[in-house]
């Protein structure tokens, strides 16, 4: 890790011994906008190293991790390794929902994001594709009320995407977190009260 990415929330992760700095972006969205309730049921997209899934366990929540990348385990949480952007990615999440018991979730949440070329309309784009996964997702597994949390590099696509998955919910909020590094382009975008299929 290179020295600039050493800051504040880097250390500070080191001492709370949380897997990485993600944590304090996911504890700002859930004591400023009430994301998450404790015990509630949580499908976790992007969930490597797992420092968000420690923040969810903290919680007492009952989660489902999934990540392309292999994840050291966590007491209690079961993880799918899994390429949402696959076609059968929403039939394996089901058959995971089946075997932990759960029949919908409360909360969506992703932290997905492809490695960054650093071409800001090309790493834009790419999140864009990987928030529709993750909006496709959401909308067939999400409990009607339920919430849907993701990360997006913001740019000319984001207020189409917004409007495209808006509409399956009551609201939406646009945030940043604090731990987010100020020069990136990474929001979060909340989508609250999903009210079903639209139409």
């Amino acid at each position: 890790m290179t020295g600039d990415h050493r800051d504040q929330y880097y250390w500070k992760a080191k001492k709370d011994q949380f897997r990485s700095r993600a944590a304090y972006k996911l504890e700002f969205l859930i004591d400023r906008y009430g994301i998450i309730k404790n015990g509630q049921s949580v499908l976790e997209i992007g969930s490597s190293p797992g420092g968000w899934t420690q923040v969810l366990v903290e919680r007492s929540c009952h989660v489902l991790s999934v990540d392309i990348q292999p994840m050291q385990e966590i007491p209690g949480v079961k993880f799918l390794k899994l390429n949402i952007l696959r076609e059968d990615a929403p039939e394996r999440i089901r058959e995971a929902m089946t075997d932990s018991g759960i029949e919908a979730f409360d909360t969506v949440l992703s932290d997905a994001m492809s490695k960054t070329s650093g071409i800001k309309s090309s790493d834009h784009a790419s999140s864009v594709v990987i928030g529709d996964a993750v909006m496709k997702i959401a909308v067939e597994t999400l409990r009607r009320g339920g919430t849907a949390v993701l990360k997006q590099f913001q740019g000319d696509m984001t207020n189409d995407f917004i409007r495209r998955w808006g509409q399956y919910f009551r609201d939406h909020k646009i945030t940043k977190p604090p731990a987010s590094r100020k020069e990136s382009s990474e929001i979060y975008i909340i989508f609250y009260g999903f009210s079903g299929n639209v139409g």
